[in-house]
């Protein structure tokens, strides 16, 4: 096994600027004044960068993400399209579908108000741009509502489409309410096929709010806020590829918060995202038993090549990301992890088998939390494990996994952070 160690970056280089300062002239010389401001302002942006420049990131979490824009969206993200920039506007189901329909590649389509989709699926074609005003001046940003019908991917972007600045919202209870009130069919909010989705609130359906299958090799899904799904807030289908980004995102979950299906050519970059572990609902500990509940997961693979045809090769990366949880939430301190009732199994990143092939797995700059109570010396045991590699052996900085080799591992890890403080 041979250590993988990440590709040094380098800051860009910046030219100095030079000039000499007039002498002997009042600053409030007639037709000099502006100039002068002008410079001085030049002059104090340039000093800003270069003291910004000079001042390390925080080593460890999410915060803050590079470009500014706040994790998960909303107030303050000004990443998206303005309402000027769109050519169609709708305020209806019947409107929305028209101007989708007559949108060209590069226009926007702008939503407002709140529109009941149940039953219709909405498909935003090739290089089009839903959006709406999520954050702008205080908003909530406009609904898309959908009651479940049985039907799956209720929003389907293609590729190099973009859903931005919008709620999307399904009909079942908020997690909280899930044992007293019954779930509608299962589906998924929106398929992804190589696009981007930003600065949405995604909430309340029952199999997953973001998922990319065969069709999708390069999904970016960032700044969006996701919550009350019962299960994969964002997924990896069989036969996805293994460049998607995955980041800037407040994800709260109970079961996964990312999944894949751990397939050939498969994988991800999680990086700079807020993890928040909530309560699990009894409803789903309808075994009896305490099931796992991996917060990034990476499924054991051992079945036939999927299609497309990929490479025997997987991708983990996980980088910069805070993992956090409720107060309601037991965490346990791994002695008795699978036995105990109400303690939620530890395992932060979870990569299962796949026979026969190399799995590639980077872990740095992240923020894990850790046992209050732990005594554990050891960086990757805090409680119990915040990383399983499963048939990994021989690593340094990770225990032996007692798992059967089935993998060829590549693995880095970097400096991490483990704390008591949710």
């Amino acid at each position: 096994m041979r250590r993988i160690y990440p590709t040094d970056r380098h800051s860009a280089g910046i030219r100095r600027l030079r000039w000499a300062p007039t002498v002997h002239r009042p600053f409030f010389r007639p037709g000099h004044f502006a100039r002068r401001c002008f410079l001085a302002g030049i002059a104090l942006l340039l000093s800003t960068h270069l003291i910004s420049a000079k001042m390390p990131p925080p080593e460890f979490g999410a915060d803050p993400f590079p470009g500014g824009q706040p994790l998960g969206g909303g107030a303050g993200y000004s990443a998206g399209p303005a309402r000027e920039q769109a050519v169609h506007q709708a305020d209806s189901l019947e409107s929305l579908q028209q101007a989708l329909a007559r949108a060209k590649a590069g226009e926007v389509v702008w939503i407002e108000g709140t529109v009941d989709f149940t039953g219709v699926r909405l498909e935003v074609r090739e290089k089009i741009t839903l959006a709406g005003d999520r954050g702008r001046a205080g908003s909530p940003g406009p609904l898309l509502f959908a009651r479940h019908t049985g039907n799956e991917y209720f929003i389907q972007l293609r590729p190099c489409a973009r859903l931005t600045g919008v709620r999307v919202r399904g009909s079942n209870p908020l997690l909280k309410d899930v044992d007293s009130q019954k779930n509608d069919p299962p589906g998924y909010a929106i398929s992804c096929a190589d696009a981007e989705v930003d600065n949405c609130e995604i909430s309340q359906f029952q199999r997953g709010g973001v998922a990319m299958f065969r069709e999708s090799e390069r999904a970016r899904i960032h700044h969006n806020h996701i919550h009350d799904i019962a299960a994969y807030p964002v997924v990896l289908g069989n036969g996805t590829g293994n460049g998607h980004v995955i980041e800037g995102n407040r994800i709260e979950w109970a079961w996964h918060a990312v999944s894949s299906n751990g397939s050939r050519g498969s994988g991800y970059v999680a990086r700079h995202n807020e993890f928040r572990r909530v309560i699990r609902p009894a409803l789903f500990n309808q075994s009896g038993e305490d099931p796992p509940n991996w917060c990034l997961d990476t499924h054991a693979n051992t079945g036939k090549p999927t299609q497309p045809e990929r490479p025997p090769t997987r991708l983990v990366v996980v980088e910069h990301n805070t993992f956090l949880a409720d107060p309601g939430v037991q965490v346990g301190d791994g002695s008795d992890l699978i036995q105990a009732v109400g303690r939620y199994p530890k395992h932060d990143v979870y990569v299962g088998a796949g026979t026969g092939m190399t799995t590639t797995v980077e872990i740095r700059g992240n923020r894990f939390l850790m046992h209050e109570k732990s005594g554990s010396t050891h960086p990757f045991k805090p409680y119990g494990c915040a990383v399983r590699l499963v048939g990994l052996k021989g690593h340094p900085d990770l225990p032996d996994d007692p798992a059967p080799t089935a993998d060829v591992w590549k693995v880095t890890l970097g400096k991490n952070s483990f704390s008591g403080a949710r």
